[in-house]
């Protein structure tokens, strides 16, 4: 305590009274003090309620922005917006601490979501029926059920296009009654189904090329005629000839004194539809066997289509060339094209 004087009666007296004793006027400090009091409470109360807002910042916010983030990653999941739904879980752990409300609840999706997403991305990157298959064990009910499923759904017809018969197809529709590809593997069915080919048919069509070899052998220009189509798109090499000049080529096989014989070996035939026609398409690998003229072996039944050959015991031929060719016959068993390579 100190003494101060009476502003009014000039008298020495207390600091700590509220009023002068001698003439009762009453004292400004008291008054200071009050005032001071009130500033510092006001400063504290200011500097709690900062610290509070900077206490709910530091956190991510109050109850509902933690609750609304919650509820948005929860609608991209059941939305299965996948990209969306792993930038919201980094977003959102970037935030808020074990202390919000869903915090324990979305650690276990996240954990779960980032897991089956790397073991999406390694399916994707084999690429294979087996590797998807493999996937949607370990993930029955995942996240990316539905992706899986469409690429299962596109690699298995793209198999069975592969394979292209009808087994491979029928196991597809099997598979994937309800698939993405029903309509083109019925398609691919039919076209199989239209195309087949009968034993009667192989064996007319390759009777027909066996029968233009042994007329070229023979150097029989009506025997030529009878097995070559009215039009003909290409023959050993020339576009589109006349007849003329495949008896020009006939012809200057015989300009020798030497005798020809052909065997067509090895036939595989198929039938193609091309613009509402039917073409053959008949591969095969053929011998020319050179013999003089006097020497020259009679071909034996079943030279052409079973691959036989002259009798072991009769004459050598003095020349053998051997050649693989291609033939495309058109509905009537008649020759369109021929190709042959040495």
């Amino acid at each position: 305590m100190s003494l101060v004087k009476c502003p009014e009666c000039g008298q020495d007296i207390s600091d700590k009274a509220a009023s002068c004793p001698h003439c009762g006027c009453k004292q400004k400090t008291s008054s200071k003090s009050a005032t001071a009091t009130i500033v510092i409470l006001s400063l504290v109360i200011v500097a709690l309620a900062g610290a509070g807002v900077s206490y709910m910042f530091l956190r991510g916010g109050d109850d509902s922005d933690e609750r609304a983030a919650y509820e948005r990653i929860v609608r991209l999941q059941n939305e299965n917006q996948l990209d969306s739904l792993a930038d919201a879980l980094e977003d959102y752990f970037d935030i808020y601490d074990s202390d919000a409300s869903h915090y324990l609840q979305l650690k276990d999706l996240r954990e779960k979501f980032f897991t089956e997403r790397a073991d999406w991305q390694a399916a994707q990157g084999i690429m294979s029926v087996d590797a998807i298959r493999h996937f949607l064990d370990v993930h029955p009910d995942g996240v990316y059920l539905k992706q899986a499923n469409h690429l299962m759904d596109s690699l298995s017809f793209r198999a069975a296009s592969e394979a292209d018969t009808r087994d491979a197809y029928e196991q597809y529709l099997a598979q994937f009654p309800e698939g993405a590809y029903l309509k083109e593997a019925r398609e691919l069915m039919e076209d199989l189904d239209n195309v087949a080919i009968t034993v009667e048919e192989k064996a007319a069509v390759q009777e027909a090329v066996s029968a233009h070899f042994d007329a070229l052998a023979t150097n029989d220009r009506a025997g030529v005629a009878a097995t070559l189509a009215e039009t003909i798109n290409s023959y050993l090499g020339k576009n589109a000839p006349e007849m003329e000049d495949i008896y020009a080529y006939m012809r200057s096989m015989h300009s020798t004194s030497r005798a020809i014989v052909f065997l067509v070996k090895n036939p595989v035939v198929t039938k193609m539809e091309m613009t509402g026609s039917v073409l053959y398409n008949m591969q095969f690998v053929l011998d020319e066997e050179t013999y003089s003229r006097s020497a020259r072996p009679a071909r034996t039944e079943g030279d052409a289509t079973a691959g036989g050959d002259a009798d072991a015991e009769g004459p050598k031929p003095e020349d053998v060339k051997h050649f693989t060719g291609v033939a495309v016959l058109n509905e009537n068993k008649r020759i369109v094209s021929l190709v042959l390579r040495q």
